[in-house]
């Protein structure tokens, strides 16, 4: 199950939200495993965020991944992900951080678990 959290300086209604993390959800194929459906997405939108003194919208994406991600599919993702926090949020793409962590174990459904396991 990957976990995305969205930290952006744009303020968004409950259905631009829900509309974003289904847009985010069909790129979630991008990474081998990974669906919409084994996806859980937090977005807090409207807090505070700046990338220097423009006063420019920025935003930071963490995907928490169990198990390794390819450099490629990273990349791939990063880039389409980039692309559509641009054209619905119109943030442009030197004001996103976007952060892939892969690891090795968590807890889910009362127990730990393990990639492939």
């Amino acid at each position: 199950m990957p976990y995305l959290q969205l930290n952006t300086s744009v303020k968004m209604s409950d259905a631009q939200k829900h509309e974003l993390c289904c847009e985010i959800g069909k790129l979630m194929p991008l990474i081998p495993g990974k669906t919409r459906d084994n996806t859980m997405m937090a977005i807090f939108d409207g807090c505070f965020m700046e990338k220097g003194d423009n006063g420019l919208p920025a935003l930071n994406l963490v995907v928490r991944v169990l198990g390794g991600v390819s450099d490629d599919d990273k990349n791939t993702f990063i880039a389409s992900v980039s692309g559509l926090f641009e054209d619905k949020l119109s943030v442009r793409q030197d004001f996103m951080y976007i952060n892939i962590v892969a690891l090795d174990d968590w807890g889910s459904g009362g127990a730990l678990k393990k990639p492939g396991k």
